[in-house]
């Protein structure tokens, strides 16, 4: 009777939770990778809480879901997740948490007290190859107390010192002791309309500080840097990006035909040079002798996979390839981004700074594109002899997953300033499952060396593979990159259709970070940036859309410093450019800024123009005035 009784009470049980909930069962472990024991964890709509065992493991039963689950100790930062259907059946939901860092800051003012900062984020550097200014267009204030000197931060208290709040509603918020080991004294937030005291979780984030250089919008620019200050690296690394074929591949309806392959073919042997994959712009970039080496005489063929062909194609110096398809527009919900990350010893001073800026900048870009079939994956890698030469994570669209393999890892190793990127490429491309109906892919790279000389040939052979697989290569240069890193990663950048970035000094984390060769480059935050790249790569225009809206470019516009008359705009095709000041170049150019045609300097004050071959879109007049100022003025195209 009494067993009866028991199995009665069992079944009952099993009915109620079928009835009322479902069952989620997973593990709680702490940053160094051991199980966190006694913490709680709790739904946020219901009064259902349990505790981790010893093993770090818990079962909690979800009454009505979506739900989020908060998991807090006293030991360890808070953490939710939103549980859904989906992933309350995964068999191995694991939670990472983060120690919590009361060691922030508990030493005096004093030491900082005469430190200026900048109150504006933008200073514009100017770089030649011989030598280096700074022209600053920011303002510099005095750090001083504020009466946020004291403020909480996840239920405890830490002292920072603040900068008085700028007219720009900028804080600058400084912290004394070491964090993770890093620098004293670093500047630990650069944040709009930010106070400490009422928002003090969003200090973690949107710290570090960054620049871009996209070469294919000053490429006249690169050919001179590469023929001068880049010229002997070259010769090292054995890559060339000079010898460059852009084509846009679009239907007879003028619209862009997007993730479709093209190649550069020898004419004479038949053998293929060099495979790209149009962007979501419908534009690849294809590249002959990029080894430095080969006939520059030869002549080539330009085809797409369904056998068109350019028969006399042209340097990019010459204009744009065009080749025209019956493929119908359109473009797949497909997004794959990965992150490869250096974590040898030298990225010690800013690799935690990275590591929660690419967590924030991941959840951030699920969240914005929830409507896609976006993955995430991550390749970590050290160096041959360390504990480990590459710890990867294949795509997942699970953000849990990719939030836990970034927080568990941590630098080591290394010892010599080359490192083992040649594996961690190999690893990128060959074991991450990037989709061929992907209509964006995207690897950012961070790293602070190059990699060993006997790697070099295989460089150029990832290099050229990831560029057929149609993997735009974004660099992010940090501390202690030099020159020869610099030429190297831009190369690698213009070889897939990317962009190249690095780490400043504006926002005093990390060590010493090197210049970038340019004329001029907007600061921003890293974090900014990273979003704005992806939205960059992964925009696609409505095919049915015939509007004169006018879409916004990826990237800062200069003001316009003359007046400019663009008629007729919208336009079909032909356009008139007219100045009333003398421009010293003119420029036509995508959304993206990247260069489609320069305009004869000859004509002073009066262009006229064709754009009546490309994609119905936005164009950008971009110009430079005698006295060496950028502006730009847009122009919509429609057919």
């Amino acid at each position: 009777m009494r067993k009866f009784f028991l199995l009665s009470l069992s079944l009952l049980f099993l009915i109620q939770l079928s009835s009322f909930g479902q069952a989620l069962s997973g593990k709680v472990i702490g940053e160094t990778g051991v199980a966190a024991s006694k913490v709680n964890v709790s739904f946020l709509n219901s009064a259902n809480k349990v505790e981790t065992k010893a093993d770090g493991s818990f079962k909690i039963i979800a009454s009505k879901l979506p739900d989020t689950l908060v998991f807090s100790s006293p030991g360890f930062e808070p953490y939710k997740v939103v549980i859904t259907e989906k992933n309350i059946k995964d068999p191995n939901f694991e939670v990472v948490l983060l120690n919590k860092r009361s060691d922030f800051a508990k030493t005096t003012y004093s030491s900082y007290a005469a430190s200026p900062v900048s109150s504006e984020l933008k200073e514009v550097v100017v770089t030649s190859a011989f030598g280096t200014k700074r022209k600053s267009r920011s303002k510099s204030v005095a750090a001083g107390r504020t009466s946020a000197d004291k403020y909480e931060r996840d239920g405890t208290y830490d002292y920072a010192y603040s900068s008085p709040k700028s007219s720009t509603g900028t804080y600058y918020s400084y912290v004394g002791a070491s964090y993770n080991g890093f620098y004293a004294g670093k500047m630990m937030n650069m944040l709009d309309s930010i106070s400490p005291s009422k928002d003090s979780a969003k200090l973690k984030t949107q710290i570090l500080t960054a620049g871009e250089i996209n070469d294919f919008n000053k490429w006249k620019m690169w050919e001179d840097l590469s023929a001068t200050e880049f010229k002997q690296w070259s010769t090292y690394w054995g890559v060339s990006a000079k010898k460059r074929f852009s084509v846009q591949l679009q239907n007879k309806n003028y619209s862009a035909i997007i993730n479709q392959p093209v190649y550069l073919i020898d004419k004479k042997t038949n053998a293929r040079v060099w495979s790209g994959i149009t962007d979501n712009t419908g534009k690849a970039e294809l590249w002959a002798n990029f080894n430095g080496k080969g006939d520059s005489l030869k002549e080539y063929i330009i085809k797409d996979a369904d056998g068109n062909t350019v028969a006399a194609p042209v340097t990019f110096e010459h204009g744009i390839n065009h080749l025209m398809t019956d493929k119908s527009c359109g473009a797949g919900n497909a997004v794959d981004i990965a992150f490869v990350i250096d974590a040898t010893g030298s990225m010690g001073d800013e690799i935690e700074f990275l590591k929660f800026e690419m967590e924030d900048v991941i959840r951030k870009t699920y969240a914005t594109y929830n409507t896609l079939d976006l993955k995430v994956g991550s390749v970590f890698y050290r160096d041959k002899g360390d504990e480990y030469v590459t710890k990867s994570l294949d795509f997942q669209n699970d953000l849990l997953k990719v939030l836990n393999f970034v927080k568990l890892q941590r630098d080591g190793g290394g010892g010599d300033e080359p490192e083992a990127l040649d594996s961690a490429l190999d690893v990128a491309l060959n074991k991450l499952s990037w989709r061929k109906e992907a209509r964006t892919r995207i690897m950012f790279l961070f790293l602070d060396a190059p990699p060993h000389d006997y790697a070099i040939p295989d460089m150029y052979k990832m290099i050229e593979k990831a560029a057929a697989m149609g993997i735009r290569i974004v660099p992010v240069a940090c501390s202690g990159s030099g020159k020869s890193n610099e030429y190297l990663l831009r190369s690698m950048a213009l070889a897939t259709n990317g962009t190249y970035a690095f780490l400043t000094d504006h926002s005093r984390a990390g060590g010493k970070h090197t210049e970038a060769s340019t004329d001029s480059y907007d600061v921003e935050l890293l974090n900014n940036l990273l979003q704005r790249i992806i939205q960059q790569f992964v925009f696609v225009k409505d095919c049915a859309s015939n509007t004169t809206k006018p879409e916004e470019p990826f990237f800062h516009q200069p003001e316009n410093v003359v007046k400019i008359k663009i008629y007729p705009n919208p336009t079909q095709g032909n356009v008139t450019i007219e100045s009333d000041k003398e421009l010293k170049e003119v420029y036509i150019c995508d959304f993206t800024g990247k260069l489609l045609m320069k305009l004869s300097s000859s004509n002073r004050g009066k262009w006229q123009v064709n754009i009546g071959n490309y994609p119905s879109g936005t164009y950008l007049v971009k110009y430079i005035t005698a006295d060496n100022k950028w502006g730009t003025e847009k122009v919509v195209l429609i057919h």
